[in-house]
Order: structure tokens, then C-alpha cells, then sequence
């Protein structure tokens, strides 16, 4: 639930998820300003990757999945993550929803 903000443009791997037992995944652009919703549990030890959501999901929608996956009947969502290291990088804490 915690927010954070992109504070330097960086690209994150995105996963699309299907219906059936699928997934694929490619990469996508977020600038700086964008603000994300972490969505894997906190854990001891941290995660090796980070997954998230943007805020503005609805959005970024067509600008980070392409109009072939969208198109496909099963495909349900995209999910962002990019490997902790980085993800503090390129991020800073807005807000921490506990």
C-alpha cells in the first residue's frame, strides 16, 4: 500500500497477465513525477524484486502495453517490478499507508 514516486525517468519490466496460464513480459518507460502503489508484502529479508502498480494505471495503459497484448481476449491486467536495488534508485517514499 505504501506510495512512492519515480524521482529520474527509468524503465521497469511488466508482466501481462492472462486468463489462462500465461504470462508474458517486456519493458516499459516511467518519468519522473509518476507515482506507483508497491504491491508485494513486506518481508525479512527484503525482496530481490519489487512489483507495483501505477497510480495512474488506467492511464498508462496503452503507453506500456501493446495494442497486441491488450487486444487478446484473455489478457487481464500488467503488473510493473523492477530488482529492489534499483527500485530504490530511481524511487522515493510518499506515502507509507499502514
Amino acid at each position: 500500500g505504501q506510495i512512492w514516486e519515480v524521482t529520474d525517468e527509468c524503465d521497469a519490466q511488466i508482466q501481462y497477465l492472462f486468463s489462462a496460464p500465461i504470462t508474458l513480459s517486456g519493458s516499459g518507460r516511467l518519468a519522473a513525477g509518476e507515482r506507483v502503489c508497491i504491491v508485494n508484502e513486506t518481508t525479512d529479508p527484503p525482496p530481490a524484486v519489487v512489483s507495483f502498480l501505477p497510480v495512474r494505471y488506467n492511464a498508462l495503459h496503452k503507453s506500456l502495453v501493446p495494442p497486441d497484448i491488450r487486444d487478446t481476449p484473455r489478457y487481464k491486467k500488467y503488473v510493473l517490478s523492477l530488482e529492489t536495488r534499483f527500485f530504490h534508485e530511481y524511487f522515493r517514499l510518499i506515502e507509507d499507508v499502514a
